[in-house]
């Protein structure tokens, strides 16, 4: 397979076609937060907190699915993106007993989410489907 140059917060990354951009992130050392795969969370790709930026492109982009393209240009904590991690972050908090998950609390104060914004229907557990 051959290899994709593209660029993630101005930083230069080389990886192989078919890599996700989360993983050329890391590749570089940048954190993009993920949550799908927490065991509070019931399907891998429907929690959006992952979301990214990328030049072109009108929608933000899921990183742990999106396959990486030649020339991209990804950002990866835009105000965009982060606005976007702050609401899904509230309406996760509004609708999910987090109780027992700190890593998705620790987002929460990351992200500075307003725990109040949406009314409360909280269930026992799931992120997803």
């Amino acid at each position: 397979m051959p290899d994709v140059t593209l660029t993630i917060d101005g930083a230069s990354v080389t990886v192989p076609a078919g890599t996700t951009i989360l993983k050329a992130a890391e590749k570089l050392g940048r954190q993009v937060p993920t949550i799908c795969y927490h065991e509070h969370c019931t399907a891998n790709g429907l929690c959006r907190i992952c979301v990214v930026e990328v030049d072109g492109v009108k929608p933000l982009l899921p990183a742990c699915l999106s396959p990486v393209n030649e020339a991209m240009k990804v950002s990866t904590s835009s105000a965009r993106a982060e606005r976007s991690r702050r609401t899904i972050l509230e309406l996760l908090d509004s609708a999910v007993d987090l109780s027992e998950a700190p890593e998705i609390q620790k987002f929460i104060e990351d992200y500075r989410a307003d725990r109040s914004r949406f009314p409360e229907g909280k269930r026992a557990r799931g992120c997803g489907a």
